[in-house]
Formats: structure tokens, C-alpha cells, sequence
């Protein structure tokens, strides 16, 4: 009897486990992506509870639909008239399509950032120091319109991007940078 008790025990512990393991709640603005044995079949879960199929389906991948922040580090910059700049933004993002989001790149917040970075020193290099200043709504929405058109493939719509604020570093003269290396060495800049 004690044998057929301890394997009863097994069996229902087991069972207990894979069923609540099974078992997945998505909350409200939620989407997740399920694979069955390894492959994704299209079925996503929407929010509310859902049963899976316990050791054949699993949850591959779980992000909100809400519109997101994504703080990026100070970026230097230069711009058309070779004034270096330090300048903050926020890019405010939302997924319009979580298959997408994961199955087309690989790590999708190292992409954005990658791709952020290039087109905001990309706009900013079209820019002149003077115009900073008052072109801050122009720069912000040609930023919003390169990255929605670049990260559509990756199930992102870029709501809005936003310049903090923007710091003036040393200037660089076009006759400085075609100063050739012996003149510099000759007034003590190595």
C-alpha cells in the first residue's frame, strides 16, 4: 500500500505541476506569442487566462502594446558647421506587431538604439549650430518619420521622439581640421 500511495503522490504532483504551469494569464495591454514544440504556428494570447497544452506549448516571447520610453544615453553629435554637441532625447514607441518584433530582429531594443543613434547624428549633421536652437520641432519630426519607416519591419510604430536638451562642446574649424599634423606639433598639440 505504501508503494501505490508514494506513486499516487507522484502522478498527481506531476499532474498538479504541468497543469498549473500550463495555465497563463496575459494582463489587459498584453500580447504574448506561443510555440508549439519549438515552432510558432501564429497563435498569440491575448489578454485574459488561457490553458496550454502542458510540455507541447509554451510562451516564447511576452511584451506590452502600450506606447513604451526609451531613454537614450547623451549622444555627441556634430553639425553641418562642425560644432560638436551633446544632446538627449526620449523616443516614445509602441509594437504594432509582436510577431514581428520577435521573429524578424534578434535583440529589438539594442536595434532601436543602434538605428536611433545613426539618424539622430544622420539630422543633426544636416543642421547648423543657429538653426538648433529654433529647429527643434522640424528635427523631432523628421527623426519620428526616418525611424517609423526603418523599424516598420520590426513591428514598431515611433510615436514621437523628443530633444531634452542639447549642450555645445568645442568648436571645430574647417581650416583646424585641414591642419596638417607637423603645424599642430609645431604649437605643442600632439
Amino acid at each position: 500500500m505504501d508503494f501505490f500511495q508514494l506513486v499516487l503522490f507522484s502522478f498527481l504532483t506531476v499532474t498538479g505541476g504541468s497543469l498549473a504551469s500550463s495555465v497563463k494569464i496575459v494582463r489587459q495591454g498584453d500580447e504574448a506569442i506561443v510555440e508549439m514544440l519549438g515552432k510558432y504556428d501564429g497563435k498569440k494570447l491575448e489578454p485574459g487566462l488561457t490553458l496550454l497544452i502542458p510540455f507541447i506549448e509554451q510562451v516564447a516571447y511576452k511584451q506590452t502594446l502600450r506606447e513604451q520610453i526609451l531613454e537614450m544615453r547623451p549622444i555627441q553629435c556634430l553639425t553641418l558647421d562642425r560644432i560638436s554637441l551633446t544632446a538627449n532625447f526620449l523616443v516614445y514607441w509602441r509594437l504594432t506587431d509582436i510577431e514581428k518584433a520577435y521573429y524578424k530582429v534578434q535583440n529589438l531594443k539594442d536595434a532601436m538604439m543602434n538605428l536611433l543613434i545613426l539618424d539622430i547624428r544622420t539630422e543633426i549633421a544636416k543642421l547648423e549650430i543657429e538653426e538648433m536652437f529654433n529647429a527643434r520641432e522640424r528635427l523631432n519630426q523628421a527623426l519620428v518619420e526616418r525611424l517609423d519607416v526603418a523599424t516598420e519591419p520590426w513591428g514598431v510604430k515611433i510615436t514621437r521622439v523628443e530633444m531634452m536638451d542639447f549642450a555645445i562642446g568645442n568648436k571645430l574649424t574647417y581650416e583646424g581640421a585641414k591642419t596638417p599634423a607637423k603645424s599642430l606639433n609645431a604649437v605643442g598639440i600632439r
